[in-house]
């Protein structure tokens, strides 16, 4: 239990630090900000650059530890798309809202550095795999719901057109596709460069978590906690043993097993409440799904740990 509290207090507290020098005020919202740019266009491509371009990747593409994590994730889009409208009395535009609450991960700003933590550069490989996947996979099935599914701008090709390049020019999917290419080149980085890298790199597990806990500062929550708590459930619990499940039927090896789970039982990404904002749904809601489901990761990432580590 020592090497499971060694890894998950730091994390979780440094989320902690940032949350509470928010909440007096020392950080606030234009300081979160700016951690999460330098984290999000510098810190973390960096390292996923440096990480990627000296793995050893499969020879083939890996789709048993794929199809483990995303066809619950799937399920679990579905499930709360269905019960939001079925059960919690949500309309068809806001069920696209619900399916992403339960199924997007937070795994950049508290995946990674929890598993960098735990299993060091060994534990890379599978997680740069889902970091590069879940945006490009689950994007667009949040946004088909928001928008076709909820009858809205479904006819204008140039949003998706707008839509497909952001999602080409995340600076994390850009960081690992200039990885993959300088690997399988077999490209030498200059060693200057490569320092560079390095010191970016360095500061981007400690910045993401610290804006993560500015961002949670930010919300401001009231009562009307029901679907929220529903949410949390699906995206906390339901998650992470579908895929435990599936994985082991699969034969996934221990530590992407262990990968994929733990990526499954990230809270909510902050992305969901960036896709709220912007369509202007149930952003109470979101906000209370990403800080209590925050709050339950610390739960359920100690006891997978101290499963996995064991």
């Amino acid at each position: 239990m020592n090497a499971v509290a060694a890894v998950v207090v730091p994390v979780f507290g440094t989320v902690a630090l940032g949350f509470g020098m928010a909440r007096a005020g020392i950080f606030n919202r234009d300081t979160g900000a700016a951690l999460t740019r330098f984290m999000f266009h510098l810190a973390i491509p960096a390292m996923l650059f440096r990480g990627l371009a000296s793995a050893e990747l499969p020879s083939a593409v890996p789709w048993d530890y794929l199809a483990a994590f995303y066809l619950p994730s799937f399920a679990v889009f579905w499930l709360a798309w269905r019960v939001s409208q079925s059960a919690l009395g949500w309309g068809r535009r806001e069920a696209g809202m619900a399916g992403m609450s339960a199924c997007y991960a937070n795994i950049v700003l508290l995946g990674f550095p929890l598993m960098h933590a735990a299993f060091g550069e060994r534990g890379h490989l599978p997680l740069f795999i889902l970091m590069a996947t879940q945006s490009t996979l689950l994007f667009p099935l949040a946004t088909y719901a928001l928008e076709i599914y909820g009858h809205e701008r479904a006819g204008q090709p140039m949003f998706y057109l707008r839509a497909a390049g952001r999602l080409a020019l995340n600076p994390v999917i850009v960081a690992l596709a200039l990885g993959f290419v300088v690997n399988r080149a077999q490209l030498t980085v200059p060693p200057v460069a490569a320092r560079m890298l390095e010191l970016l790199g360095a500061a981007g597990p400690g910045c993401a978590l610290v804006a993560l806990g500015v961002s949670l500062a930010q919300y401001h929550l009231g009562g009307g906690w029901r679907d929220a708590l529903v949410l949390v459930a699906m995206k906390n619990v339901l998650s992470p043993l579908l895929v435990w499940g599936l994985g082991t039927a699969l034969g996934i090896e221990p530590l992407w097993l262990a990968t994929a789970v733990l990526m499954a039982a990230m809270p909510a990404g902050i992305n969901t409440f960036i896709f709220a904002s912007q369509y202007d749904i149930r952003q109470d809601t979101v906000a209370k799904t990403i800080v209590v489901s925050t709050l339950t990761a610390t739960v359920i990432a100690t006891a997978l740990l101290a499963r996995f580590i064991a």
